[in-house]
């Protein structure tokens, strides 16, 4: 009976120390992505080699708003921005490793009108104080678009597109990547009326990923780091809607 009892008590123990071994191989890693990159971040990562060993969670909004959050404390590891003056300002403050600063992605802008001949007149933008994609279409805006419409300002470029999908604006001008993610999983033509706007006639959108000073969790986010920048997965963010980045980065 004892004999029993010591063989049930090892396997017991055995599977204990097997399910805490695996429970120790799982990185955890908490990422503040711009919302125009959320959804095409978690496309990335999903089949990513380490997916099966690092356990991401994405908290997404517009740029200014992640940053504001980061300098008040917030518990992110990394943060990919939709522009390089938030990345260089936590940098002036001495808040991330600075080898990390990397040019991902560019941002392309893309005028959409789901119908051409729509009543509704307004035209959806991402706030400019917030959003760097608001910020090069209201460039766009003032000097090449001209128009009269009255403007629906969205807290981020994910918003404003949702602001026209939802038919609460005619129009808008939002970001590339979200019209091509939208048709991927839709496949209706209405997002596919889209004008895609000059590079040159709005401030490039510079999108830079960097990975914070307080993170306890760096070999983890220098995996994502080098996944994000490595050649085939640049060429599928290109795919994905964005301007090629890597002679930038």
């Amino acid at each position: 009976m004892s004999m029993l009892y010591n063989r049930v008590c090892y396997y017991f123990w055995f599977v204990l120390l097997l399910n805490i071994n695996s429970v120790s191989a799982t990185e955890n890693l908490h990422i503040a992505v711009a919302s125009n990159f959320k959804a095409p971040l978690e496309q990335l990562l999903n089949k990513a080699p380490f997916a099966d060993e690092i356990e991401i969670t994405l908290s997404a909004g517009a740029s200014g708003v992640l940053y504001s959050q980061i300098i008040h404390g917030a518990p992110f590891d990394m943060f990919l921005s939709a522009d390089a003056k938030r990345p260089a300002l936590l940098k002036q403050q001495d808040l991330i490793i600075k080898e990390s600063i990397h040019t991902y992605a560019t941002g392309v802008l893309a005028l959409w009108q789901p119908e051409l001949n729509s009543s509704n007149s307004y035209i959806a933008i991402a706030n400019p104080r917030s959003s760097p994609y608001g910020e090069a279409a209201k460039y766009y805006n003032d000097r090449y678009l001209k128009t009269n419409l009255s403007f629906v300002l969205a807290h981020n470029i994910t918003q404003a597109f949702q602001f026209v999908d939802s038919g609460n604006a005619g129009q808008g001008i939002v970001a590339l990547a979200s019209l091509k993610a939208a048709y991927q999983q839709h496949a209706n033509d209405k997002y596919l009326a889209y004008t895609q706007l000059p590079y040159q006639q709005y401030p490039a959108i510079k999108q830079q990923v960097v990975v914070l000073k307080s993170t306890d969790n760096l070999a983890a986010a220098n995996k994502v780091l080098s996944y994000l920048l490595s050649p085939a997965v640049q060429s599928e963010i290109t795919e994905l809607g964005y301007q090629k980045a890597c002679s930038q980065c």
